[in-house]
């Protein structure tokens, strides 16, 4: 995915998150090797080899939007080098591959100059600087490949479709939805680069009570505050950017000059149960052969539980990079659209088609679940609770709403024949819920058939068998 040049040129262009083809159809091919994007800091990997197998470039500039600082990435690298650990000095959450000998890096950064234009977005400014270089060509050292760094993880065989994931707020539920990914994602060939990437289909993510005026910034995501803070409006607002064709926002509230949101706030008004309170990004004369059509594609609003839903559909979602902005900005749009008919929040449902994290962010991803992954996930089951007791020589057991309100019963002699009725009932929707319920009905079995006393959530008075059995 690079544009090539002139190359007797030693001079390459990295345009960071400003389309390459910004940069390359105003500038002149004879005084550049190459021009090519850096979208994140682990970009620098592929730079790096890059540069290493054809060491002819001497400076590469660094210019176009620098959205997620992977242009620091570059600069404090070749400024600081690395960490025992191969994170870059300055920028720890970018690591270069372990694969690339440390003789080979620092002949990089002693041997590469870089030109900081970051922020710069006219290519005749850019041209200017080239045109004040020295363009020397001759190889400062033998070529040199290194081996891929090894995928360490496997692919676990699972359902293939259709993976709901649960939280409070997005920092709860990041970890579970990247723990996920890495154990039970496809790898796969991507669209946008030479690497592989993990990817599961049909992702369903649910957030229940994030506060979207008090959000939780937790040290472990990839941006700050203030870098929400600036992304925020390509969602809340129809302003234009000036290196991309449109935002999300602009598809929101000025599709063909129609605000979508307004739309869908006068619907819920006039009618909270209306099921037409949708906002669709994806414009057919455009994204049909666009080569960047809106990865958010609909957004629907609806009154259920005297509350405001919010559903959205991604068909294509970075979950390491991008799930958690993108699910930050919509909770912030769906407490807008409750504002607006005089609802409380409720929940935000996420369905991301292709849910996927790139090879070159599996450690960063990785290292999140390791930190913060909960080793033992629990969470209250929405389809209630059981109480388990022995009495009329049965396993006797109550089924209760949340609430503590009586729903069922059920009665046998055996786990199996109760848990069996329970499933078939669909009275459980929580993993942990339904192991430990089948752990305490094998208790109350054992219990009933040896006679002793049985109490939920204790363990068996094992004293108690000794003495009645073991004299």
């Amino acid at each position: 995915n690079l544009i090539l040049g002139n190359q007797a040129s030693s001079i390459g262009v990295a345009t960071l998150w400003t389309p390459k083809e910004h940069f390359a159809k105003k500038l002149d091919t004879k005084s550049y090797k190459v021009v090519g994007q850096l979208y994140s800091g682990t970009g620098i990997n592929p730079l790096i080899r890059n540069v290493l197998a054809n060491p002819t470039i001497r400076t590469i500039i660094l210019c176009g939007l620098d959205r997620i600082h992977s242009g620091d990435a570059l600069l404090n690298f070749v400024k600081n080098g690395l960490t025992p650990t191969g994170k870059v000095i300055g920028h720890e959450d970018t690591r270069v591959d372990k694969e690339i000998s440390p003789e080979a890096l620092a002949k990089f950064r002693k041997e590469v100059a870089i030109v900081d234009m970051r922020g710069v977005l006219k290519a005749e400014e850019v041209q200017k600087k080239i045109d004040t270089l020295n363009q020397d060509a001759s190889a400062w050292s033998q070529p040199q490949i290194f081996k891929e760094d090894k995928i360490e993880t496997e692919e676990y065989p699972c359902e293939k479709s259709g993976f709901i994931y649960r939280g409070q707020t997005v920092a709860e539920a990041w970890p579970k939805v990247l723990h996920a990914i890495l154990k039970f994602g496809e790898i796969k060939r991507s669209n946008y680069t030479n690497a592989t990437q993990k990817e599961l289909l049909n992702m369903i993510t649910v957030i229940s009570d994030e506060d979207p005026q008090h959000i939780d910034f937790v040290d472990y995501f990839t941006f700050t505050k203030k870098d929400f803070e600036i992304y925020k409006p390509q969602v809340m607002t129809a302003d234009p950017m000036p290196t991309v064709s449109y935002t999300y926002g602009m598809r929101m509230r000025n599709h063909d000059h129609i605000d979508q949101i307004k739309t869908i706030i006068k619907k819920l008004k006039k009618q909270p149960w209306d099921r037409q309170a949708m906002a669709v990004l994806w414009k057919v004369s455009v994204d049909n052969e666009s080569a960047h059509p809106p990865c958010v594609n609909l957004v629907q609003a609806e009154v259920k539980y005297h509350k405001l839903q919010l559903t959205a559909y991604i068909r294509s979602n970075d979950m390491f990079r991008a799930w958690p902005q993108n699910t930050l900005a919509l909770r912030v749009l769906q407490k807008e659209i409750a504002d607006g008919i005089d609802y409380p929040l409720g929940l935000l449902t996420i369905i991301s088609s292709s849910a996927h994290i790139y090879a070159e962010n599996y450690e960063d991803a990785q290292e999140v679940v390791c930190k913060h992954y909960p080793s033992l996930p629990c969470e209250q089951d929405k389809r209630g609770n059981y109480i388990i007791t022995l009495g009329e020589q049965k396993i006797q057991v109550l089924h209760q709403s949340p609430q503590g309100e009586k729903l069922k019963t059920y009665a046998g002699k055996t786990a199996m024949v109760i848990f069996n009725q329970i499933i078939s009932d669909e009275g459980v929707s929580v993993l942990i819920h339904a192991c430990d319920l089948g752990a305490e009905l094998q208790k109350a079995e054992i219990a009933l058939k040896l006679g002793i006393v049985y109490t939920q959530d204790r363990p068996l008075p094992y004293q108690e068998i000794c003495k009645k059995y073991c004299q």
